[in-house]
């Protein structure tokens, strides 16, 4: 919203500035494990939405790996770890 603009920590995900933030809970910052998130979204927005929403971010992480597959090495002395940031919008759709 508009005035999300202007509070510094929305769009900040330093958690050392978040941490002044008088919502900043202390126990687990501000992250969500994965679980809360979708008990979370499935509490706002239906069950059946939020397994789209997880359907969705899975069908980008595969094809998105699935996209660079050849140039992945593949070597038995070590492995690489692959992360991925997924923003979601107000209408569920994660980017």
């Amino acid at each position: 919203t508009n005035t999300d603009v202007a509070n510094p920590f929305v769009h900040l995900t330093n958690v050392a500035i978040q941490k002044t933030a008088d919502e900043y809970n202390t126990n687990h910052g501000g992250k969500w494990n994965i679980q809360h998130l979708r008990l979370f979204i499935e509490a706002t927005w239906g069950k059946k939405n939020a397994a789209r929403l997880f359907d969705d971010v899975d069908h980008i992480i595969v094809h998105s790996l699935r996209a660079v597959q050849a140039s992945l090495i593949n070597d038995k002395h070590c492995f690489e770890c692959y992360g991925y940031d997924i923003l979601i919008d107000d209408h569920l759709k994660p980017w």
